[in-house]
């Protein structure tokens, strides 16, 4: 398994966290991010941020894969509207 968080990179808080099974995606996310472009983020409370990437790391914790990478992000004025399942 592979685990994505996206780290505050002041705080080193973790803002949003995400486990997949193959690690394609999290490399896609971090290569877009490293283009150097403003990147569209959601925390946990799926709150829209706007930020730039400012580096990554990766570990091993036990048999998990833990991809952290660390934005500069702030509240966007446009926030995304989250449908309610019924």
């Amino acid at each position: 398994m592979f685990k994505l968080q996206i780290c505050n990179a002041y705080t080193q808080e973790i803002i949003r966290e995400k486990v997949y099974k193959k690690p394609d995606l999290i490399e896609w996310f971090i290569n877009s991010a490293t283009e150097g472009k403003e990147c569209v983020l959601f925390d946990e409370q799926l709150r829209t941020l706007k930020g730039f990437y400012v580096s990554h790391e990766v570990n091993d914790e036990g048999s998990m894969k833990v991809y952290k990478v660390f934005f500069n992000y702030r509240l966007s004025e446009i926030q995304a509207r989250i449908a309610k399942l019924v």
